[in-house]
């Protein structure tokens, strides 16, 4: 069975970007919080949870941009 993943994300009426990702043993998740940073515009606040601290599993991203 594989693990749940998920991002959620946040754009405040005052253009404030929160995201938080789950489901990313270990240091993984600042590799997607880069590539939603570029996407979206700088992330305000950073707070790492106790899955950052987890031994990281190999993990592939994937993504596409469609024009």
């Amino acid at each position: 069975m594989s693990k749940k993943r998920e991002l959620e994300i946040i754009i405040g009426k005052d253009g404030k970007l929160q995201v938080k990702i789950k489901g990313f043993p270990g240091k993984v998740c600042m590799d997607i919080a880069k590539i939603l940073e570029e996407a979206l515009g700088p992330i305000q606040e950073e707070e790492h949870t106790s899955e950052y601290y987890e031994p990281e599993e190999e993990t592939k991203i994937n993504l596409e941009k469609n024009e």
